[in-house]
């Protein structure tokens, strides 16, 4: 590194790294995308080729600087391969990519969710009201057991078995039709 902070690159220490990095970064960039990389994660491998060279201890050593910024850039391909592959990427859908339905409900699913939420209004209301009560601060509230049984003035074990006694009660009124 030159005092001025400019790296040169190469066994005469002729050209800076900034002059490589103007002069093949388009190539680089075609590159990446011959292998299937789409235009903003060429351009990243690209950078991410040049922050590599950046890294080198010893650019000196380097005979032929086009050709090691090449060898870099297929390294990095082979890396990030390996590391999608481990993410299992090609898996993944793009948020981009899906379709995703009108954000209003049809009138069926509106009616639909008209019927189960009066549905859960009266099995609620089945309920002993202390019993709903501490259904509603803990599920609807976000109060703990612990907030609830020092409310109620009861042990935290009173609360579990309300809590019980409630979930039951939904699960075997809300899974009749």
């Amino acid at each position: 590194m030159d005092g001025d902070r400019t790296h040169r690159i190469g066994k005469n220490h002729t050209q800076p790294l900034a002059g490589l990095a103007a002069q093949h970064f388009a190539p680089l960039v075609r590159f990446f995308r011959r292998r299937g990389y789409t235009a903003d994660a060429a351009e990243d491998g690209a950078q991410e080729v040049f922050a590599r060279m950046l890294g080198l201890e010893d650019h000196a050593r380097i005979e032929n600087p086009e050709a090691y910024l090449f060898r870099v850039a297929s390294t990095v391909v082979t890396d990030r391969a390996r590391r999608d592959g481990v993410r299992q990427l090609s898996r993944h859908q793009s948020v981009d990519d899906l379709s995703i339905a009108g954000e209003e409900p049809s009138p069926e699913r509106v009616l639909s969710d008209r019927q189960q939420l009066e549905r859960l209004r009266v099995v609620l209301d089945e309920m002993p009201a202390r019993r709903r009560e501490i259904l509603m601060l803990s599920r609807m509230d976000g109060l703990s057991y612990s907030q609830l049984a020092a409310r109620y003035g009861v042990t935290v074990s009173a609360i579990e078995k309300q809590m019980m006694k409630a979930i039951a009660h939904l699960h075997r009124r809300m899974g009749e039709r």
